[in-house]
């Protein structure tokens, strides 16, 4: 090996060692000029945990707990006779601590009076995660390792956050800190990615007008031993880093960094402490801050389509999650029972909020699992076995949605049968139970044997109206009508409706025609692409028929050598001697990219009581190397089309590809409002320069509009990460604003060469819903028609003697639709009940809340998102109660009789 070699090997495996790299010595000697006028310095200590990467997430758990520990026990220990500022302190996110005092029994006690003196410090967040990968809940939840870490021992809940590695995050994040009351955000960013165009200091406004204070350090995890020199404060925060994983810095650094901090800042009072303290020092300063109000989207959010089974396994896992809370709560009012918490919902949320986190698995230039290779010599070196480290550490992510899903499947399951039971009829019933806080009507499927239970038909068991219903091949479907809000009706078996189908509903294989009430689909027979899409009230049509992109259709890419060195070259900020390998794909060849759709597929239409429908299978090509289907669904009582894409055993496939569902409207100029986590998002005016302007995470969808406000709106709930204008992977500018009215879903792709899946394969689908509106409004042109179509009706059959429950009732409801129930659960502290409410539309209103049928509430108490008292108590009042709310903002409350 020549040196340059060695040198590139060393390189490389340091950049592994920390989802990218830095190391401690660079830390604390960049700025090396005396600061003569700082008067307050806090040094913090901190490893950055990584679930993963640099060993399996096991492995890194089981090392926290015993070695690590130990090192930072003796830091404490061998500091111990330094005066009392200069004792080394160590700070930690919430997960890794809970882990440690978890799994080592012998140091618990030692571990424990650490953290009651100091000298642990362990922040509000329990790990760095991809913010937008989440939902605002989730977000929520995540503070409970923290909060049960600093309850235990006796302390105040932590006001100071830190997040590592992932350059950038969603707005929602000083929403959610600020009304937690956390009042400091400290972001260190990969020393190989790019950064945001922010201050080093500032207030960052969420888009409730939440302001937080943040440090932002582009150039490594932590920050400087002293600051910059145009640096206008007397105080400083030196956040001194170890490694990934590696542990606390050994006695002998910590020595000498204290030592270089007087020679830096001989003028300041030094102090080795927590983030907390530098904010508490700075604020009364009375500092003068600029504000940032703006969003930034992730520019490591791709990674997630890496695993697209899994993500969408993990979205559809927390909505249900919610509602098995919910139906359990609604259970102990109806039946005057004490709330009930169930520990394993906390545990399934956990298994999600690891999904969250940032890192995925190993990565090949760990040297663990082979090299990259492609065609017929990666199926022969992985036939040898040389990539299953990689894919276990790749499985052992996945693992944390199957754990949540094996949690929350049977506990749905059990909520939803516990209600159909205690409703009041015998006999066989359908009970359909509605997550959403308002009235609503729409499809419902239930998966269940045909023969077991009789039913041929339906009748409301309430207005005796004979409902139309489909009983075929173990599937039962039909429309609910008017569904009240997180409350249920009833059906019972009624005559059947003798191959009626909705007259509103058409499909005719001879025109090509699909069409409900609302819209008329022309698809073409032979390519069985949608070549129009009329809204019949306005005659305006919704495809730009000259795209060479098909409407709602699929798009495979195969990207060439050229397009991941462009890419990389723009992204890579640092670090040229081993970035590329990361953040690129080595050892590509010259064959060529392109795009392409299936051809010749084979296509069948149904109509029936509740759909029209038309499917279109394609068989692999040349240039789609991959089975896959598209079907298309209209409803009677839905004013949009559904669309589902499915890929049949996919292959695994190294070379960078990816996967598309497209949407080429047609219009001219357009204006996009993408719904973001936190907010509604001007692409032009709301992302912050330096982000991901090129793909990121939508939580509601996309709308576009013309001049006069009529446009077009779609969503995904299962594969919610987008391009606008044109495809977005492996690529990067910083700032591109979208000209076209292109809006593209991303299904898959294997973007990087560390971290994230490099090959994917299997069987999943992807669902999505397009729709059209007259004039741009927020919540009904957007908001409220993504999360309709997100949020489907639960559903179950039973039979057998009926309870004492209503056959229609009705649960929480809100006035107004913008207005969404995150959470509808017991509360452990007050013996009461907790309902999170959250504004998603951007509009300040009061709103009336109606609480379940059957409680007997008297206040509804204010709390913060840790559940601390935050206001005057509101009195309840024949279940109904108002109150003013927030543009993007929570409300919780603790509402007890």
């Amino acid at each position: 090996m020549t040196s340059t070699d060695l040198r590139n090997s060393i390189n490389s495996i340091l950049f592994s060692l920390c989802l990218f790299t830095g190391i401690f010595s660079g830390n604390v000697s960049a700025q090396t000029q005396p600061n003569m006028d700082l008067k307050e310095l806090i040094i913090v200590f901190k490893t950055h945990f990584d679930n993963g990467y640099t060993e399996l997430s096991e492995t890194v758990l089981q090392k926290y707990a015993s070695l690590l520990i130990g090192g930072a026990l003796k830091g404490i220990e061998q500091t111990a006779s330094f005066g009392k500022d200069q004792q080394f302190a160590w700070t930690l996110s919430g997960y890794p601590m809970k882990e440690i005092l978890q799994r080592n029994a012998e140091l618990r006690p030692k571990v424990s009076e650490a953290i009651r003196n100091g000298r642990f410090a362990v922040h509000a967040l329990p790990c760095t995660f991809e913010t937008e990968a989440m939902t605002p809940e989730l977000l929520v939840r995540g503070f409970s390792i923290s909060n049960e870490i600093a309850r235990t021992h006796g302390l105040e809940l932590p006001t100071d956050a830190k997040l590592t590695d992932v350059p950038s995050h969603s707005w929602i994040l000083p929403t959610v800190l600020t009304q937690a009351g956390v009042t400091f955000l400290h972001i260190g960013c990969n020393p190989a990615s790019r950064s945001p165009e922010v201050p080093l200091i500032f207030w960052w406004e969420g888009p409730d007008g939440s302001r937080l204070m943040t440090i932002y350090w582009g150039g490594y995890y932590g920050t400087d031993l002293v600051p910059p020199t145009d640096w206008t404060h007397k105080s400083w925060l030196a956040i001194i880093h170890t490694n990934d994983n590696s542990g606390a810095p050994p006695p002998e650094e910590i020595k000498a960094t204290l030592a270089k901090a007087r020679e830096l800042a001989p003028n300041a009072h030094i102090r080795v402490g927590r983030m907390s303290d530098f904010f508490d020092a700075i604020i009364k300063e009375n500092p003068e801050l600029p504000v940032v109000r703006g969003d930034m989207p992730d520019t490591w959010i791709h990674g997630y389509f890496s695993m697209p089974k899994e993500y969408r396994d993990y979205s559809k896992t927390l909505k249900e999650l919610r509602i098995v809370e919910a139906i359990g709560a609604t259970m102990s009012l109806v039946n005057n029972t004490p709330p009930v918490i169930n520990p394993a919902i906390s545990l399934a949320y956990e298994e999600l909020l690891l999904f969250s986190e940032h890192t995925f698995g190993m990565a090949m230039s760990h040297g663990h699992s082979g090299t990259w290779r492609y065609d017929q010599d990666f199926a022969i070196h992985r036939a040898q076995g040389d990539y299953e480290l990689i894919e276990q550490s790749w499985k052992e992510k996945g693992n944390h949605v199957f754990e949540a899903q094996r949690i929350t499947i049977p506990a749905l399951q059990k909520e939803l049968g516990r209600l159909a039971a205690a409703v009041k009829t015998e006999g066989s019933r359908v009970v359909v139970y509605n997550p959403l806080p308002y009235a609503r009507s729409g499809p419902v499927e239930i998966r269940t044997h045909s023969s077991w239970h009789g039913i041929k038909g339906l009748k409301d068991a309430t207005t005796g109206e004979i409902i139309p219903c489909e009983n075929k091949d173990n599937v039962y479907r039909f429309i609910a009508k008017e569904v009240p809000g997180m409350g249920y009706r009833t059906y019972v078996p009624g005559p059947a409706e003798k191959g009626r189908s909705d007259k509103s509903l058409g499909a005719d294989p001879k025109t090509g025609k699909l069409e409900n009430i609302y819209l008329a689909v022309t698809l073409d027979p032979k390519s069985g692409q949608i070549k129009s899409i009329l809204d019949k009230e306005t005659g305006r049509e919704m495809v730009n028929s000259d795209s060479d992109a098909p409407f709602g259709g699929y798009l495979y890419q195969f990207f060439d050598k050229k397009q991941v060195e462009t890419y990389a070259k723009a992204y890579i900020k640092g670090g040229w001697d081993w970035a590329p390998a990361e953040l690129g794909r080595p050892n590509l060849d010259d064959r060529p990219g392109y795009i392409a759709s299936g051809i010749n597929p084979d296509i069948k239409w149904e109509i029936t009581s509740t759909r029209a429908s038309v499917a279109a299978h394609f068989i692999p090509s040349e240039k789609v190397p991959h089975s896959f289907t598209l079907i298309y669904n209209l409803y009677p009582d839905r004013p949009g089309l559904e669309i589902i894409w499915s890929i049949d055993s996919k292959p695994a496939q190294p070379w960078p590809e990816g996967g598309w569902i497209s949407f080429p409207f047609r219009m001219g100029n357009p204006e996009f409002r993408v719904g973001r986590l936190g907010g509604i998002a001007n692409p032009k005016t709301d992302f912050i320069k330096g982000t991901n302007f090129d793909y990121y995470m939508v939580d509601r969808g996309v709308a576009l509009f013309g001049p006069d406000g009529s446009g077009f709106a779609v969503t995904s709930p299962d594969a919610p990460a987008i391009s606008l204008d044109r495809p977005g992977l492996w690529t990067w500018t910083g700032n591109f604003i979208p000209q076209k009215a292109n809006v593209y879903f991303n299904l898959y792709n294997n973007q990087w060469s560390t971290n994230f899946t490099e090959w994917i394969e299997g069987s999943w689908s992807a669902r999505f819903y397009v729709w059209s509106f007259k004039k741009y409004d927020p919540s009904n042109s957007l908001t409220v028609p993504s999360e309709d179509f997100s949020t489907p009706f639960q559903a179950i059959i039973t039979s057998g003697k009926g309870g004492n429950l209503p056959l229609l009732y009705h649960g929480i409801e809100v006035s107004h639709k913008n207005v969404s129930v995150t959470a509808f659960a017991p509360d452990i502290e007050s013996g009461g009940y907790l309902l999170r409410l959250w504004e998603s539309a951007g509009k300040t209103e009061k709103i009336e809340i109606s609480l379940p049928e059957g409680s007997n509430f008297r206040t509804a108490t204010p709390v913060d998102l840790r559940g601390r008292n935050s206001g005057e108590s509101i009195p309840v009042k024949n279940r109904k109660l108002s109150l003013v709310c927030q543009a993007n903002r929570p409300v919780t409350l603790v509402l007890t009789k």
